[in-house]
């Protein structure tokens, strides 16, 4: 008995089969990997842009100081206070807190001063100002001036407390009295030997001419000058004294008697 088997013909997989198969291998399979780089790629890119976000948030203007108070000031504007500290504008995290408060306590009529800032949203700051003690309101033809104890002159907008009441006589402000400047050593001088000598007496009169004058109880003008050096108003007072004093013996008074120079003194009757 003879079977007739049928196998399916077979084909030889020629070196052309595999190539094409290993192309089609290839095809199939980048295109399958092209969604999952494309995702990748939007994730970066994602990620690029809040980055971008986040820096533009940061160094915008919400983080910039926009808002200054100044507190416990006086007799110093405001404006100058704000202006010195440098804050307005600056970035809340890179600003110099300390070095603001350093500017701010060399302006004239401050003797220390605080800056805090907090930032919530938006930036405030604070500036707490210690003023100084007026030492001299200089009362002058183009406006008041003032000194603190360390020379320091500043304009004077509002009434101050002050030890001592100084009139200019004329347009003898020149370059001594200059706000935001110095008092000159000279003058800081004889008002602090004026404060210990005598402490009751507030006003005195100044001029290019004479410096400070002093007119005692007996409207009597006193020449003083100023201080040149350490204890100078007191010898300088002492003399005028003892000049009075001699006048006296002899019958006689001064209406003007000139100590500005201890070495030729002389009076006017």
């Amino acid at each position: 008995m003879r079977f007739n088997s049928q196998r399916p013909p077979t084909r030889n997989r020629t070196r052309f089969d595999v190539a094409l198969a290993a192309r089609e291998r290839a095809r199939h399979g980048h295109s399958l990997r092209l969604p999952r780089r494309a995702g990748v790629v939007l994730a970066l890119v994602l990620v690029l842009v809040g980055v971008g976000l986040t820096v533009a948030w940061f160094f915008g203007s919400d983080w910039r100081i926009n808002k200054i108070a100044v507190q416990n000031n006086l007799g110093v504007p405001v404006e100058a206070i704000i202006g010195a500290s440098a804050l307005e504008g600056e970035h809340f995290q890179f600003v110099d807190l300390d070095g603001a408060a350093q500017h701010v306590t060399d302006l004239p009529g401050v003797e220390a001063a605080r800056v805090t800032c907090h930032w919530l949203w938006h930036t405030d700051c604070v500036i707490l100002v210690q003023p100084s003690r007026a030492m001299a309101v200089w009362q002058t033809p183009h406006g008041n001036v003032w000194n603190d104890y360390k020379g320091k002159l500043q304009l004077a907008k509002d009434t101050l407390p002050a030890a001592l009441d100084v009139s200019v006589e004329g347009d003898s402000q020149g370059d001594v009295l200059v706000a935001g400047g110095a008092l000159d050593p000279r003058l800081l001088r004889a008002l602090n030997e004026l404060l210990s000598a005598q402490p009751d007496v507030k006003h005195y009169t100044y001029s290019t001419a004479y410096g400070l004058v002093w007119t005692n109880e007996n409207q009597q003008q006193i020449r003083l000058g100023w201080a040149e050096y350490d204890g100078a108003i007191g010898t300088k007072l002492k003399l005028a004294r003892a000049i009075i004093k001699q006048l006296q013996a002899r019958g006689t008074s001064a209406s003007m008697v000139d100590v500005r120079f201890v070495e030729a003194p002389y009076y006017i009757k």
